[in-house]
């Protein structure tokens, strides 16, 4: 009887093969250590070689199947410690290729999507502020390693499952300064993964003025028309002056809307003192802590 496979029990079986001989094989002798037919393999081969895990080099007349450098078959418990290590030494050493394989790795097992944000990919682009704020890394260079971190999050972000998506919970991120960009983007790929309707809107620090809360409630009725569930708006920023105006404009908004909604700022804990006198609903300084808030209130609207 013909037997279905799963890309993920594929993806095991080829890779655990190639770990132990790195010489690498046919598609005849990789079908049958895995007991996969060749017509099936093959197109699985092609996938994973698309996904950057395997590659292929002609040997003579034969096609031999190799496993890419860097390419590993995670697997629970992971040491994410490890992981985010090597991923940022790969960003550091500009070898975005090796960077993208680690993500493509991680994305293609069977693992929590998520904890690759929040224990890989934020703690490395963390690291590279520090870099900065050091003068251990210049700004242009800063910049472009970060642009590395935010495209190779765009490979998480089209290879979402839309199967579990929450009924009705909204997210919008809103970003007032240029440093704040990356981490926005991340958030909101990250509550994706949690399964809600997130829009990035980017930064609008030079777009603020009197009229910026009614151009944003507009917005807002437009994606959220139905105004049942959750709308969360979040605010992510390292300015105290944009903190306070978008704030503001988000709470006058809050007012006017029918539906649930919640404001939160999501800034560096240096700012938590003075943002005390706001009416934002949570102040968030790490992606784990933001999307346990919105869970817990979605849970409480749902």
């Amino acid at each position: 009887m013909y037997r279905r496979y799963s890309l993920e029990e594929v993806k095991h079986k080829i890779i655990d093969i190639l770990q132990i001989d790195n010489t690498g094989l046919s598609g005849v002798e990789l079908a049958l250590k895995t007991g996969i037919n060749r017509m099936t393999i093959t197109k699985y081969l092609n996938v994973l070689s698309t996904l950057g895990l395997i590659r292929k080099k002609k040997i003579g007349s034969v096609n031999v199947w190799l496993l890419e450098s860097g390419v590993a078959d995670f697997e629970y418990p992971i040491n994410y410690l490890e992981v985010q290590q090597r991923f940022m030494g790969a960003i550091l050493g500009g070898d975005a290729k090796q960077a993208h394989r680690i993500i493509t790795s991680m994305n293609s097992s069977n693992i929590e999507k998520l904890k690759i944000l929040t224990d890989v990919i934020v703690p490395t682009a963390n690291t590279l502020n520090e870099l900065y704020n050091r003068g251990r890394l210049e700004k242009t260079e800063r910049i472009s390693l970060m642009n590395t971190i935010v495209e190779l999050v765009d490979v998480l972000k089209y290879n979402l499952s839309t199967e579990k998506m929450k009924p009705n919970a909204y997210a919008l991120f809103i970003v007032g300064s240029e440093n704040n960009i990356s981490y926005a983007k991340i958030a909101a790929i990250a509550f994706q993964m949690a399964g809600w309707t997130s829009t990035y809107i980017g930064n609008v620090e030079q777009y603020i003025d009197p009229f910026f809360d009614i151009d944003i409630q507009r917005y807002i009725a437009k994606i959220w028309s139905s105004k049942k569930g959750l709308m969360i708006i979040c605010i992510c920023s390292s300015e105290e002056s944009s903190l306070r105006f978008l704030s503001t404009a988000a709470i006058s908004i809050k007012s006017k809307l029918k539906g649930k909604v919640n404001v939160v700022l999501f800034t560096g804990k240096d700012l938590h003192f003075t943002l005390d006198n706001l009416e934002a609903d949570y102040v968030a300084d790490d992606l784990q802590s933001l999307v346990e808030f919105a869970e817990q209130e979605y849970n409480r609207f749902k």
